[in-house]
């Protein structure tokens, strides 16, 4: 379901302080128990004009954690969120992946380049949500620019 912007503003402003919370766990997880960048990724990442891409880690985990309950994610996938088994998550500077493919980790560091360009974890999920609240997951602005440059 797609929703008017202004509820969809709304909402992503009244979620977004919780969610970023969890992000922001997650990431500190990730950089403690992640790997640094393959040396393509970190030549993508250069030419994404990442921050200190160096600094960036990707840690393999399956399934990848997400910031609801199961409950919870069937009715997200009624409003058009994200609500499968994500492959890829980009949570700062942090990445989970499934399994280690070039084309996911390239679509994630699009995400991290956003973060960085939108000012942080707690802007850039406030700019997700909103959007794939009123456009839907594959038409949200951010996520066809990742597809895109990925």
């Amino acid at each position: 379901m797609i929703l008017p912007l202004g509820l969809a503003l709304t909402l992503a402003s009244g979620i977004a302080p919780a969610t970023s919370r969890w992000a922001q766990d997650q990431e500190r997880r990730i950089l403690a128990e992640g790997k640094p960048l393959p040396a393509e990724a970190l030549a993508f990442a250069h030419e994404l004009e990442i921050e200190h891409p160096e600094e960036i880690r990707v840690l393999e985990i399956r399934p990848i954690p997400l910031p609801v309950p199961r409950p919870l994610v069937q009715l997200a996938s009624r409003w058009g969120l994200p609500a499968f088994e994500p492959a890829g998550m980009a949570l700062g500077r942090g990445i989970y992946l499934i399994e280690s493919k070039s084309r996911i980790l390239r679509h994630e560091l699009v995400h991290v380049a956003q973060y960085q360009r939108l000012g942080g974890i707690e802007p850039f999920l406030r700019r997700y949500l909103a959007e794939c609240l009123t456009a839907g997951y594959f038409e949200a602005p951010l996520e066809v620019e990742a597809r895109e440059k990925q």
